[in-house]
């Protein structure tokens, strides 16, 4: 009888211990309050639990170690719980940061980039994404600037709006798909530096995802913006509504902006002829919920931008229409040891109408006395499945993606003097690119405090024209028949957190990647270039371009203070790029072709640091660099930012928010001179100042922006064609929510 009462004693004692739950507080970083309704969510997105009115929680973290961690307005983020836990901070961000694989993508994608707009609606998406760490943008004007990712542009990184798969019109890069989401049809940025997640991109590059709002089961509501800004006269109003239905089940949301601006004024009162534009941008999205909790969603997006001004090109776009479409099947959560996730199909079609009616083509130095109006167009059709499945007590996440994609361009050259004949050619004519993609994640705990991810993707892609006229060219200037490129191309990644404490974290990434050309680079034609001066022409047999990329972060966080450290390294082997093509060159057309030249490497880093010394002032510094090399030339890769980087202080007092800002960036001296024509850059500092404040019981807000106050005059080192930045301006913005 007494073993019997010590047995009982025992299980009473032993069972808090085993089954103990901590309470642990979520805040708010930069103002140290509670966070309310944050969800608590296990591996397969199950929410386990929600923050009090306090901020707290309470879990078992024997049961529940691994969790991600998601609120309104803030970077959700991913840890390991012990017993020692006690306080989580959220960064409020709208982007979400694969890299440091303590944040990553919010998987609701519900209304999180409210906070970051009340404070930088004045940006345009170029803007705002051109002060994110790590990357930069290629700029050709005032309008559509491109985004570069650790030096990576265009072919070498992913960009994807709701993960659907869009490619250009434009030969020029007139119009990266960036152009085509408003910041008020944001949702998030899910960004991946290292390209660590390869299952779901399938390509293990840098990728950039804009994810846009959707239609939520909420109360009807509205809101208004509109700006203008001097000496530009740029002007602009947004529109955004949502509603649903008394059962529940039906949500709409839509959403407007207008755009339009003049050309700008550069330091010192310099006006930059030729940068004006207009656009018009709609999105309308639908959203049903079946009582068995599976749900189905709808959206669409139309882009109409006219009147662009290119300075730095020898065209102007005249016209650029988006349509984007896509349906996602969204299925219940389940037990069942294969269940779905989501189903998505789409369709989109780019078109881009670009002339030089308005150029003088008598005295231009390139293609001079001719007229040369171009259109382009892509149409994709595509889908995307995933899911989870459980074999032998293993789990794991699967993807499906698969797309076929179809472009056009051409061009007409029109001599201005009646005794030369015109031409016509083809950019690209027929261009076929398909593409299917399998990818699994793995996740395994190695111990308490240590997370490994394995990702690994296999992808089948085919490449061709449809064109035999158009694939005569190409057989005639390499002598050999031209042939549908098919290949299998492999990529994985394997990730690490160690969790060393309750403020020290350290991951790393290492990731192997493998990409066939794309499709200007394996059958664009006639395609001039305007970093080096050179037209290019595609190689139909370019070999696979590989890379192996490794980084490692620390983040450091306390109550107050906290820092991130990113350093990376990346190896390119068959690195593909320009060569020159004598056969064809004269001392009027020179001609490069698209060759396998060798290695290549990027490294770099990014520092980022915040401090918040009282609930009213906070200090925010970020520094980056980057150093890339051609290997095989000996000489910088072209278009590499200098070090640069911006400090940032904000005092926050009852409905007021003043925010001064240096942004700043080193004298870019490493250049390429063999492979491109760009110049040494100065450094520069530039003074921008906000103010923000919130009336009507937080109704209306209003920003009054500065910016380069002390009206410098520079340019950036991705400038292309050394274009100016913007002088000094001042906007002011309104926002009304009903």
């Amino acid at each position: 009888m007494k073993k019997l009462i010590y047995i009982i004693a025992f299980f009473i004692w032993a069972e808090p211990i085993l089954g103990q739950e901590i309470s642990i507080q979520v805040l708010d970083r930069t103002t140290q309050e509670p966070i309310v309704q944050a969800h608590i969510k296990d591996h397969s997105e199950n929410v386990l639990t929600v923050t009090d009115l306090n901020g707290y929680f309470s879990i078992n973290p024997k049961k529940h170690s691994h969790v991600f961690i998601s609120a309104v307005g803030f970077s959700t983020k991913e840890t390991l719980l012990s017993l020692n836990t006690k306080t989580i901070y959220l960064n409020p961000q709208v982007f979400q940061d694969k890299t440091e694989l303590l944040v990553i993508g919010n998987p609701e994608g519900t209304d999180n980039v409210r906070a970051y707009e009340q404070r930088n609606t004045t940006q345009s998406m170029d803007q705002f994404l051109d002060n994110i760490d790590g990357i930069s943008t290629n700029k050709r004007g005032a309008f559509a600037w491109e985004p570069v990712i650790r030096g990576q542009s265009d072919q070498r990184m992913n960009l994807t709006i709701d993960g659907m798969q869009i490619f250009k019109a434009c030969v020029d890069k007139m119009d990266p798909i960036t152009s085509y989401v408003e910041t008020n049809n944001l949702s998030k940025l899910d960004i991946d530096k290292s390209g660590s997640g390869v299952a779901q991109n399938g390509s293990g590059r840098s990728s950039i995802d804009l994810i846009t709002q959707r239609a939520e089961f909420n109360a009807f509501s509205m809101e208004l913006k509109s700006a203008y800004r001097y000496p530009d006269q740029y002007r602009t109003l947004n529109i955004t509504g949502n509603t649903s239905d008394a059962s529940g089940r039906n949500a709409l949301r839509f959403s407007g902006s207008y755009k339009k601006a003049d050309d700008f004024t550069a330091g010192n009162d310099r006006t930059i002829n030729n940068t004006q534009y207009e656009k018009l941008n709609l999105n309308l999205s639908y959203k049903h919920t079946f009582p068995s909790n599976h749900s189905i969603e709808a959206n669409y997006i139309t882009d109409k931008a006219y009147d662009v001004g290119y300075p730095a090109l020898l065209m102007d776009a005249t016209k650029a229409l988006a349509d984007i479409g896509q349906i996602q099947f969204n299925f219940a959560s389940s037990n069942k040891d294969f269940q779905f996730d989501k189903i998505q199909v789409y369709a989109n079609m780019i078109r881009h109408w670009m002339d030089d009616d308005d150029r003088d083509v008598a005295t231009r130095e390139v293609m001079q006395g001719m007229n040369m109006p171009m259109y382009g167009t892509t149409t994709t059709f595509g889908a995307r499945i995933n899911g989870l499945a459980t074999i032998f007590d293993h789990s794991f996440d699967w993807f499906i993606n698969g797309f076929s994609s179809e472009a056009f361009g051409d061009m007409e050259m029109i001599s201005i003097y009646p005794d030369i004949e015109d031409m016509y050619i083809y950019n690209l004519d027929n261009v076929q690119t398909q593409n299917f993609g399998l990818g699994f994640k793995h996740q395994f705990r190695i111990s308490e405090s240590v997370l490994l991810k394995l990702e690994e993707n296999v992808r089948y892609k085919s490449l061709g024209t449809g064109s035999d006229r158009y694939a005569s060219f190409f057989e005639g200037a390499y002598g050999r028949e031209v042939e549908t490129r098919q290949k299998f191309l492999l990529s994985g990644s394997l990730s690490t957190l160690w969790m060393l404490n309750d403020r020290w974290s350290l991951s790393g990434n290492l990731v192997y990647s493998e990409r066939m050309g794309n499709h200007m680079e394996l059958f664009g034609h006639y395609i001039y270039n305007y970093t080096d001066g050179f037209f290019y022409d595609g190689n139909p047999w370019l070999q696979t371009e590989r890379s192996l990329n490794t980084d490692i972060n620390t983040t450091w966080e306390a109550e107050n203070h906290s820092f991130t450290l990113s350093l990376f390294y990346k190896q390119y082997y068959n690195y593909i790029d320009g060569v020159l093509a004598e056969d064809v060159s004269s001392n009027d057309f020179k001609f490069k072709r698209y060759s396998n030249v060798g290695d290549a490497t990027i490294s770099g880093g990014e520092f980022r640091m915040l401090n918040n010394f009282s609930h009213i002032f906070s200090l925010e510094n970020r520094v980056s660099y980057l150093y890339a090399q051609n290997r095989t030339l000996g000489e910088p890769l072209p278009l590499i930012p200098p070090l640069k980087g911006n400090s940032m202080l904000h005092i926050h007092h009852n409905k007021n928010m003043w925010m001064a800002e240096v942004e700043w960036a080193a004298a870019q001296n490493r250049i390429a001179e063999t492979m491109s024509i760009e110049d040494k850059t100065e450094g520069y500092a530039i003074l921008n100042f906000t103010w923000e404040r919130n009336w009507m019981n937080d109704s209306l807000s209003s920003i009054l922006s500065l910016n380069n106050l002390l009206d410098d005059y520079y340019h950036t080192h991705t400038s292309i064609g050394n274009i100016p930045e913007a002088g000094r301006s001042v906007m002011l913005s309104l926002s009304y929510n009903f």
